[in-house]
């Protein structure tokens, strides 16, 4: 929309040609006529000075100076043609009696272009016109017809002009409404298009690709990263059917089918979050990490589906190398770890009494426990980078398998000085992988039992949940607690709470990435609540019976 205003200002001009052009050609028009059929009315006086004072006010508009007429003083001239009118009339009248027909073009000139007292010199002239006749005739007005002749001229116009004037007064009302409409939207359209210019320019910013289908899947919206990501996935996000053949999952070599990729998905409706895939050939491939989320309505109604994408192929190829590294190692050392357990215990064998004699008894005691802690941390580290878990699930007595296993731990429990207590539900039945369970039970109990100071409490919980189809394990110390960050990343892997790292706590930071793995693998949830000084409850939901699926695969950027 353009900054002109939508209604131009009259000129005087315009104000002739519409007001005073037609009332000047009707004076004209019947002053000929009258005269061409009576023309003794050529030398009436009336007559020539009721023309001279039309044309008299149709001259002042040729004239330098007008913009006064369109100011209250441009009055005079439709004030001037009513007197012009009342002369015609009082000489024509016995000829042409509709002559005063014309005054309509005068009155309506005073009801358009002023306020509502004007409206009583439109009754004054029109009482002017009726009555001029009968002033210079000399008549009186002595009969009812003689003063409803001289009263239907004024009261008529003067209802007119009435009409004019009010229906002048709700255009110009309306028109303002839509002015006033008008430049609001015109302030919306600005502020939209500043609004998508800032949201074009963010999307543009961002590193990720991001891009808008509407209702009907339509792409509507993308931004520069999504179109030179195109080149990169080998399809393009706004061509159907938004998907490419060389699409393979985390593995890298199972092929997803076109049904199934990232975009035909999250236009089904399906939530994606943080998903990922791997795009190209294998030797070329590039990993991309994608969400997408629905647009609605205030009233439930679908406008689109955004969908996010990044390329992660560099942070998957490091934390690939990283595990590979670590897997590699750890295989690496446990071999001869075990042959330093083996032959360690073979000496203390072979040797018996004769090592105190000796006096090498303690070191050979120390050499074997610290061969074996070094044996547990290599078997830790193989697990936590082993990609696929395979379960072997049977139905078990969850209430019985955590009492064993936290009568294991009640030795070391009783050793640090903590309390150790166990409250079970009855007929907590589940099918699970037991050893796996057991497992991360025995992690978060150790886990518990250091990080509590002498003197506190480790309480284990086995509940049923409400609905039936899981059951709870719920661990909970009074120890030293982690902050919010620290709860939100401690089930990754290899990562240690910076109380840990500070009290210079022995561990690797893989016991709970361990414990996750187990319980993702289960198809359960895993919880933790905790506050700095004041403790942490870490729960596991594991459903009861469990629906075949394939090898949990525990690939996390995260980690």
């Amino acid at each position: 929309m353009s900054d002109r205003p939508m209604w131009k200002p009259m000129r005087p001009e315009e104000l002739f040609s519409r007001l005073q052009l037609p009332f000047v050609a009707g004076v004209t028009f019947v002053v000929i006529a009258a005269c061409l059929a009576v023309p003794s009315l050529w030398s009436a006086g009336p007559v020539l000075a009721g023309v001279g004072l039309a044309y008299a006010a149709s001259v002042v508009f040729l004239l330098p100076q007008r913009a006064w007429l369109l100011t209250p003083w441009g009055i005079v001239v439709p004030l001037v043609d009513i007197v012009a009118l009342a002369l015609l009339r009082a000489s024509l009248f016995p000829y042409i009696p509709t002559v005063g027909v014309l005054c309509l073009m005068p009155f309506a000139w005073i009801a358009l272009r002023y306020r509502w007292q004007a409206l009583a010199l439109v009754f004054l002239g029109g009482l002017l016109i009726s009555a001029l006749p009968l002033l210079l005739q000399v008549e009186s007005v002595s009969t009812p017809l003689m003063v409803l002749n001289l009263l239907t001229l004024p009261f008529l116009t003067t209802g007119i002009s009435v009409g004019i004037h009010l229906a002048v007064k709700s255009f110009r009302k309306s028109r303002q409404e839509v002015e006033d409409a008008a430049h609001r939207l015109q302030a919306n359209l600005e502020q939209s298009r500043d609004d998508e210019m800032v949201l074009r320019t963010v999307l543009d910013t961002v590193n990720g690709a991001v891009a808008f289908y509407n209702a009907e899947g339509r792409p509507v919206l993308a931004n520069r990263a999504a179109h030179k990501l195109t080149g990169v996935v080998g399809f393009r996000f706004d061509e159907a059917p938004y998907a490419g053949p060389h699409v393979f999952k985390a593995d890298r070599k199972t092929p997803v089918p076109c049904a199934e990729q990232i975009i035909p998905r999250a236009l089904r409706g399906d939530a994606i979050r943080n998903h990922l895939e791997w795009f190209g050939q294998p030797g070329d491939q590039v990993a991309i990490l994608s969400s997408s989320g629905r647009v609605h309505r205030s009233n439930g109604e679908l406008l689109g589906t955004v969908v996010a994408a990044y390329d992660v192929t560099d942070l998957a190829d490091a934390i690939e190398a990283r595990e590979e590294f670590l897997t590699t190692v750890s295989h690496e050392l446990r071999t001869p770890l075990t042959s330093v357990v083996g032959y360690a215990e073979q000496v203390i064998d072979i040797l018996g009494e004769d090592a105190e004699r000796l006096g090498i008894g303690t070191a050979l005691g120390a050499i074997s426990r610290n061969s074996e802690v070094l044996l547990e941390r290599v078997s830790q580290l193989l697990t936590a980078g082993n990609k696929k878990m395979v379960l072997a699930p049977t139905v078990v007595d969850v209430a019985e398998l955590v009492e064993e296993t936290v009568a294991v731990m009640v030795p070391l429990a009783r050793q640090a000085g903590v309390a150790l207590s166990l409250e079970c539900d009855e007929n907590v039945i589940a099918e699970l992988d037991a050893r796996r369970i057991e497992q991360a039970v025995e992690n978060l109990l150790t886990n518990a039992v250091k990080f509590t100071p002498s003197g506190g409490s480790v309480s284990v919980r086995v509940t049923h949940v409400a609905d039936g189809d899981q059951v709870r394990i719920a661990i909970s110390d009074t120890g030293m607690g982690m902050t919010a960050d620290d709860a939100r990343r401690v089930f990754d892997r290899y990562y240690r709470a910076t109380a840990v790292r500070k009290n210079a706590v022995q561990g690797i930071g893989v016991g709970l990435s361990i414990v996750k793995s187990i319980v993702s693998a289960h198809a359960g949830d895993v919880g933790i609540e905790s506050e700095p000084g004041e403790g942490t409850t870490i729960t596991l939901c594991l459903p009861r019976m469990r629906e075949p699926v394939a090898p949990a695969e525990d690939f996390a950027l995260s980690a």
